[in-house]
């Protein structure tokens, strides 16, 4: 009889430890604020060369029941050559570093097992390149220096529309995350070789409920 007590105590714990699991997963997840932090690859291509570039960045979560509203800034660290077209349709050569990124999204978390969430969603990423110049070995016609400089003004940044997909498992305050973003080539930008992807992985931290409780 002993025997049996004790088989139905350890089987009642193994039936009850993910459904307790997902309980706590559930009431730190909906209603939250999460802070972020993470790094990644980027994958571009300027028109001359396709590039990898490793980046960090911050992040901001506000989450509801099976819905969130996400916001992120990103750094990107390589060296690239692009192009800008001059007046008369010659090509003209321009070094570019660095980029930074902006992204709103807003994100769905359709099902949960338990502290595991995949997510999706869409939104806008605002891109700049922070440093484009022309190298002192290009020679531009004088009546054509104008023109290149307002196109390079021009292809420095562009908003672009995002497709973004991930996985979040949960532990207590702390979740773990991994995801990647989708971005299409947009006209008149520099990296308009074709479509930028994005692979990122990070932590997230819950600092509190995004709802006011006061009665």
């Amino acid at each position: 009889m002993r025997t049996v007590r004790w088989m139905s105590s350890v089987l009642a714990l193994v039936v009850l430890t993910p459904v307790v699991s997902a309980a706590q997963s559930n009431r730190l997840f909906e209603n939250a604020w999460f802070w972020g932090a993470k790094a990644g690859l980027m994958n571009f291509s300027t028109g001359i060369e396709t590039k990898t570039a490793p980046l960090v960045g911050a992040e901001w979560l506000i989450t509801r029941n099976r819905a969130g509203l996400y916001l992120s800034a990103e750094q990107a660290f390589f060296t690239a050559t692009g192009y800008v077209l001059d007046g008369n349709g010659q090509q003209v050569n321009v070094a570019l570093k660095d980029s930074r990124r902006y992204t709103a999204a807003l994100l769905a978390f359709p099902v949960n097992w338990g502290t595991l969430r995949p997510y999706g969603g869409v939104g806008l990423s605002l891109n700049l390149i922070q440093h484009a110049t022309v190298p002192s070995s290009e020679v531009i016609d004088v009546d054509q220096q104008d023109v290149v400089a307002n196109a390079i003004h021009d292809e420095r940044d562009r908003a672009a529309f995002i497709i973004m997909g991930g996985l979040q498992a949960q532990y207590h305050r702390f979740s773990v995350f991994g995801q990647a973003t989708f971005m299409p080539a947009r006209a008149n930008f520099f990296f308009s070789g074709r479509s930028t992807y994005i692979l990122e992985a990070g932590l997230r931290y819950n600092v509190g409920s995004s709802i006011d409780k006061t009665p």
